[in-house]
């Protein structure tokens, strides 16, 4: 029987075209898929697979592709069937024309006000909402332009006989165990039982060992260098790397503040440490004459891995960030925090955030432009993607959980000024494109020791690897489901984005398949279900000068009630900073709220 996802948690939109008028696209179903069954066949693409997949890939993708089929506008087998997935982009072209002309037709009709209204359902929408709840605010609504909450956190569910019920991360999925210093993150996490009274972390919420593995010349090894025939320059380079990581994790500024820690609001600005964000990682590599193969391909994977960024384009002070913020103990050992994860990824963190936040979600809503009243309540002005109407929500106080570009549409127009600097600010901040694939398994691929671990990765590969999904499950063999990841780094980011966001199914799961059936050649006939999930403005991007960049930095700032909460505020886009942002913008609203009463 064919695995099933549960798409319930899933938003998507058919390929269309920009020429497309605001009304046909306010009258678009939202929910929409493609869905594609095939038969055991090969199926025709719009380019050559050498094509295809350098622009995907990369160049060094085709060294492991044979040959004789790298000139072929033919895909391999595909026996499965599949979707191709895009949250709402569409919100987009709506923004672009003006506040005017946003609505097919007018309302005035007031749907609900409520004292706080918090536009975006992701982690830091989500982490605004349990704030406020902390804070004695229940009086609040959270607007979510999709139909299930989480963003780039969002997981989904499979159902098959061969793994019965199986939920998988369409993005993050992991959270490194915060520090003792980081106490919100961590109060939040024993609240939904992940830290014991102590602490300490339950067992079942650490990532399992065997943790992950590397294939490098033919086979896999543990870890995630590949050492067995590591030479003793690679050795000592990736001690010396380590021994340089670790000062720098216990480097602290006049004031005591280090310069490195999570969430990156605890971090100096120290003159120093912002230095490093005026080199990219690989000068900062050659500066310390580190040329280890091994070792400048692990930092390069960590920079794609988390920022969508190769080591040329990402900020040096973002590339030791990686490494130094996330060590236990810096002074004794080079041991990095243990990782927290879930099948569902950090869909886990999400449904913990939005069980607190309850009823207080209201789906489908585009919000298409806020007006701010002479008696200072907010009007925000909604578009239903379901019943295709306008709708009117009232508020004191506005937090703009969403990224930047959008955030600075959205403002009043009445702003003048203010709403332009802002949105000239917003273009100087860079967003990455991503390709993820759920790969639904019936059986495991034939393959020796060692077996199968959470974190799968291929040495040399421009690919990220596959995550496996039903490793915390304690489940070591039958079929499963495999998150595969590739981050676009081309330098032009916005030509990237189009071509991903034109891709069709079968050129996308050609893709995949080919770099899977690298590690597991036979892994074609064992495929369910592919879906795809092209994630165009994933991330922020921390590129050379991000993090120093003066724009940035005053893009949290409040403009009267209205707030600003989105990770790319921090030029990096993890859980910690999401939640933490969530949780400084929810705290403005209640303070707001304390001196209204006041007078």
């Amino acid at each position: 029987m064919d695995s099933v996802p549960d798409r319930s948690n899933d938003r998507s939109l058919g390929r269309r075209t920009d020429d497309c008028d605001l009304l046909q696209l306010c009258r678009l179903p939202i929910e929409n898929q493609r869905s594609f069954r095939m038969n055991s066949q090969a199926r025709r693409l719009r380019y050559t697979r050498r094509d295809l997949l350098s622009s995907v890939l990369g160049a060094g993708a085709l060294a492991c592709v044979g040959c004789d089929s790298l000139s072929s506008k033919w895909s391999g087998a595909l026996p499965f069937s599949g979707s191709m997935l895009t949250p709402n982009r569409e919100i987009g072209h709506w923004l672009r024309v003006p506040d005017t002309e946003r609505f097919p037709s007018k309302s005035d009709d007031i749907r609900r006000h409520a004292s706080c209204i918090i536009v975006g359902c992701g982690a830091a929408g989500l982490s605004a909402g349990y704030e406020l709840l902390k804070s004695g605010i229940d009086d609040f609504l959270i607007l979510e332009l999709e139909s299930s909450p989480g963003g780039t956190s969002k997981s989904t569910q499979y159902k098959s006989d061969s793994f019965g019920s199986l939920r998988a991360p369409w993005g993050a999925h992991y959270l490194p165990l915060p520090g003792t210093h980081n106490e919100p993150l961590r109060s939040f996490l024993e609240d939904c039982g992940v830290l014991d009274q102590n602490g300490e972390p339950a067992e079942q919420m650490l990532c399992r060992d065997p943790e992950e593995r590397v294939w490098a010349n033919g086979q896999w090894q543990y870890g995630l260098l590949p050492l067995s025939d590591a030479s003793s320059q690679d050795i000592s380079q990736i001690e010396r790397f380590q021994k340089e990581m670790s000062e720098y994790a216990q480097q602290t500024d006049a004031s005591g503040k280090p310069w490195f820690v999570l969430p990156t609001s605890q971090a100096s600005d120290d003159p120093e440490c912002l230095s490093l964000d005026q080199l990219s990682m690989m000068q900062w590599m050659q500066s310390r004459e580190f040329d280890s193969p091994r070792l400048l391909w692990l930092v390069d994977h960590s920079c794609r891995d988390d920022y969508g960024l190769r080591a040329d384009q990402t900020s040096a002070w973002a590339g030791i960030f990686y490494f130094a913020s996330r060590l236990l103990k810096p002074s004794s050992s080079a041991e990095s925090a243990p990782v927290l994860t879930w099948p569902e990824g950090n869909g886990f963190l999400i449904d913990q955030l939005a069980q607190r936040v309850g009823d207080r979600v209201e789906k489908n809503q585009a919000v298409l432009s806020i007006r701010l009243n002479e008696d200072g309540v907010h009007t925000l002005h909604s578009f239903d993607t379901q019943t295709q109407k306008q709708v009117n929500f009232t508020a004191d106080s506005v937090i703009l959980a969403v990224p930047q570009f959008i955030a600075s549409q959205l403002l009043p127009d009445s702003l003048g000024d203010i709403k332009q600097k802002r949105i000239e600010a917003a273009r100087s901040f860079q967003y990455g494109s991503w390709l993820v694939a759920n790969v639904a398994l019936k059986d495991r691929p034939k393959e020796t020791q060692p077996a199968m671990c959470w974190d799968n990765v291929r040495y040399q590969s421009d690919s990220l690897g596959y995550v496996n999904a039903g490793h915390q499950t304690g489940r070591d063999h039958g079929g499963t489901v495999l998150t595969w990841y590739q981050a676009l780094t081309t330098d032009n980011a916005a030509i990237t984005r189009t071509e991903l966001l034109n891709l069709t199914w079968q050129e996308a799961a050609e893709v995949v398949c080919s770099d899977l059936e690298v590690m597991h050649a036979d892994i074609r006939n064992q495929i369910e279900t592919l879906d795809v999930m092209v994630w165009g403005h994933a991330m922020i991007q921390p590129i050379v000068g991000s993090r120093s960049n003066p724009m940035r930095a005053r893009a949290s700032d409040s403009i009267g009630n209205i707030h600003f909460a989105a990770s790319d505020l921090s030029g990096v886009a993890l859980f910690e900073e999401a939640f933490d942002h969530g949780r400084r913008a929810a705290q403005a609203v209640a303070q707001s709220k304390v001196r209204r009463k006041s007078t």
